[in-house]
């Protein structure tokens, strides 16, 4: 879930926030004297639909550090780690990755190096 001051922060990048934490008529931005709530929404909105990908590409990344070791200069990958990495490396193409009630990712088949 996207919290609010996330969404502030990619609507004005470059302030220095105040919030009591609760009413968001409390924020103060640096440099902004009218604060468009509706682009805090809107970059809410955004993030929220861009947090799937972005979660399934933080997981791929993480599969793919996992398996650096199979690449290096002085190995010869078999077959089926080429594919695999490569499977891994498709993903954001090849996934429709979706968020459970919980935040969790689902819908993606993750490749398996056997």
């Amino acid at each position: 879930m996207i919290t609010f001051m996330e969404a502030v922060q990619a609507a004005y990048p470059n302030g220095i926030y105040g919030w009591d934490g609760v009413n968001k008529e409390t924020l103060t931005i640096s440099n902004v004297s009218d604060i468009d709530f509706d682009l805090i929404e809107q970059k809410r909105a955004e993030l929220t639909a861009s947090e799937p990908l972005r979660l399934l590409r933080e997981q791929r990344n993480q599969l793919l550090q996992q398996t650096d070791w199979m690449a290096t200069a002085d190995r010869t990958m078999t077959q089926a780690q080429i594919d695999y990495r490569q499977a891994l490396r498709d993903l954001p193409e090849t996934a429709d990755p979706q968020l459970d009630e919980n935040g969790n990712l689902t819908n993606v088949t993750w490749p398996v190096y056997e």
